[in-house]
């Protein structure tokens, strides 16, 4: 029974059976072609008055349970829902798309920020258009915009693809950092002007803003939601330029460490000065079992380094916030720097 060629675990022919199932009816797009050629050669389907879109016949009605039976086991999870009122997320995308594209700018943006497109047209900004359903608009990049913090004091310059040379030196002077867009850092094609000696991420927000940086530090604050925008930017540097992380001693900075080197395809080394041993009896704070984020417990083999093995041993963390008071803390990353 119609098959074997048709990908039923793809999303467009999971959702076009079932608004065949829903409506009695299916319209012939490029992604569903396949789906609708075959039941159109086994005699499932007739011509409707609308071009393009065919109706369930006789044979049809009488086998397309058992069809969605063979190849989509599960879709009887659905039947409640198909059988009431509930929309599909083709048929929302449809009936908002259609109307739209009677309103259009002819200026539409290249790049567009992902979230409000999915409400826009999926009512829900959280769920994700599927690709079948991205083929029917205009050609364009979605962008979550994020954004890139950078702070330093020498003259870097990032060359874009189209458009003016950002030079950063000059935002560096007027202000205490440079934020850059997702669909910016998207356009950029290399680095011009000085290389910095060592790029340093920082996970706190106020370290990274109120620390003194020495000449040729190249400082990038990361956080969860931004660490695949700032790896992409630091795939720009040559390998040789040394990148330490400096971040908070709990599980989630070790994490961080660990994507951060994954999405940058280069090396990360974790930088604990020698002088936070000092911070324990004061500033240690107790690991959560219930946090997932921050101060969350824990987790994996014990680790060799002995600060970090000592927290893991007594169920506590690290913040770093404190140590931007300390001025211990510039000479070492000075240190690192020459």
């Amino acid at each position: 029974m119609l098959d074997a060629h048709i990908n039923w675990q793809d999303a467009a022919i999971r959702e076009a059976a079932f608004s065949l199932y829903k409506n009695k009816s299916i319209q012939r797009k490029p992604a569903v072609a396949p789906l609708v050629d075959e039941l159109l050669n086994s005699n499932w389907l007739i011509p409707s008055s609308t071009e393009d879109v065919f109706t369930l016949s006789a044979r049809g009605r009488a086998s397309l349970v058992e069809l969605l039976d063979l190849r989509m086991p599960d879709w009887r999870a659905w039947q409640e829902a198909l059988e009431g009122d509930q929309m599909l997320l083709s048929e929302i995308f449809a009936g908002r798309w259609n109307y739209l594209q009677d309103q259009l700018r002819t200026n539409l943006p290249q790049v567009m920020h992902r979230p409000s497109l999915q409400l826009s047209l999926l009512a829900d900004s959280s769920t994700e258009i599927p690709e079948h359903l991205l083929a029917e608009l205009p050609k364009l990049e979605l962008s979550q915009d994020n954004y890139l913090y950078l702070r330093g004091n020498f003259d870097l310059k990032l060359v874009p693809q189209r458009g003016k040379t950002l030079e950063l030196k000059r935002i560096w002077q007027m202000l205490n950092e440079a934020v850059i867009p997702e669909r910016d850092v998207r356009n950029f094609k290399e680095l011009e002007g000085e290389l910095p000696y060592l790029v340093m991420t920082i996970e706190d927000k106020g370290v990274f803003l109120d620390l003194d940086l020495p000449d040729n530090l190249l400082a990038v604050w990361v956080n969860p939601e931004n660490l695949e925008l700032s790896g992409q930017f630091l795939r720009f540097l040559p390998q040789f330029v040394p990148h330490i992380h400096f971040g908070d001693l709990d599980h989630q900075g070790l994490v961080i460490a660990e994507r951060l080197a994954l999405y940058s395809q280069r090396p990360v080394k974790r930088f604990i000065p020698s002088f936070w041993q000092d911070y324990l009896d004061q500033f240690a704070q107790p690991t959560s079992q219930e946090n997932l984020g921050k101060g969350a417990a824990w987790r994996g083999p014990v680790l060799s380094q002995p600060l970090l093995q000592q927290l893991m041993h007594s169920k506590k963390w690290l913040p770093q916030a404190p140590l931007v008071f300390d001025a211990r803390l510039y000479d070492e990353i000075r240190r690192l720097v020459d």
